[in-house]
């Protein structure tokens, strides 16, 4: 393990519907148990949650420990993306998908931040829409579920978002989309397209069981024009990657995925802006303590 001495704790006390707040005071305790001198950061908007991580980053040589979910991981990640600060990541979000990808969800809380203090491990972004994408960027049918996701207060945790999907399924429509792979050009017609970094999105569903955030390219699932039953009996297929089966379901790998459309994308969680969008993989852009980024593959 790296021999770390000093970090700086960045919080988002309302993550996991506030449950980032405990834990935070937690994490503290036991950095202080461990000697770890702890400078922490609890700005009160993204805003100064990025500047705050800018700031860190702009050091140098560093340890930056996020307390939150993803999207306070995107914004970490989007201020010390090419640095030589790392990332530690205590989970304590909605989602979790990056720390679940990256195996940092699993064992005690203490075991968590000996995670967050071990050796950083390169893992790659997705970047070409502002700020860099950890996870996955999605547009279709998932923009709303993930819209609806973060309006509602109950349930907590993971099963929000299967909720959400539940209560979003009789709108959901397909839509025309051009979708250019390394230059190779697909008229498609899509209820969803998800263009991933990591294996999971919305709360623990494998969406892209094989993606790899080590392997400098980008999974894409495209759900085909699928019926709302359809789509509903898939939802249990999704959470454990089998759904990759299914004739209408499309995966590919590109180093480089524009995706031109009508609506929006979202990434990480939150919006990214309106289609089109080009996005591309960036090896090793960011140093992230104790990953272990091995795809899980099909449940």
């Amino acid at each position: 393990m790296a021999a770390v001495s000093q970090v700086s704790l960045l919080v988002n006390p309302r993550a996991g519907g506030g449950r980032a707040g405990p834990v935070s005071k937690a994490v503290v305790a036991y950095l202080r148990d461990l000697g770890v001198e702890t400078e922490v950061l609890a700005p009160t908007s993204p805003e100064d949650a990025l500047e705050a991580a800018r700031q860190v980053g702009a050091m140098g040589a560093g340890r930056l420990l996020v307390v939150g979910g993803d999207g306070l991981i995107r914004l970490a990640a989007s201020a010390l993306a090419g640095g030589t600060t790392v990332l530690g990541v205590v989970a304590a979000g909605t989602g979790n998908d990056a720390a679940r990808a990256l195996s940092l969800l699993d064992g005690s809380l203490e075991e968590q931040v000996q995670r967050a203090l071990a050796d950083p491990v390169p893992i790659d972004l997705v970047v070409g829409s502002g700020q860099p994408v950890v996870t996955s960027a999605v547009c279709g049918f998932p923009t709303t579920v993930n819209e609806r996701a973060n309006r509602m207060r109950f349930p907590k945790g993971a099963s929000r978002y299967t909720l959400a999907t539940l209560l979003e399924i009789p709108r959901m429509a397909s839509a025309h989309y051009r979708l250019v792979l390394d230059g190779e050009v697909l008229e498609i017609r899509a209820a969803a397209i998800v263009v991933a970094n990591m294996a999971y999105f919305g709360g623990g569903m494998r969406i892209c069981p094989e993606a790899d955030p080590m392997d400098g390219l980008l999974d894409v699932c495209v759900i085909g024009d699928l019926g709302r039953l359809d789509l509903l009996r898939s939802l249990q297929q999704v959470r454990t990657g089998r759904h990759v089966d299914h004739p209408k379901v499309a995966m590919y790998r590109a180093g480089v995925v524009g995706v031109e459309g009508v609506g929006t994308i979202r990434a990480d969680g939150e919006p990214l802006g309106d289609l089109p969008v080009v996005l591309r993989a960036d090896p090793g852009a960011l140093l992230v303590a104790g990953a272990t980024t091995a795809a899980p593959g099909r449940g």
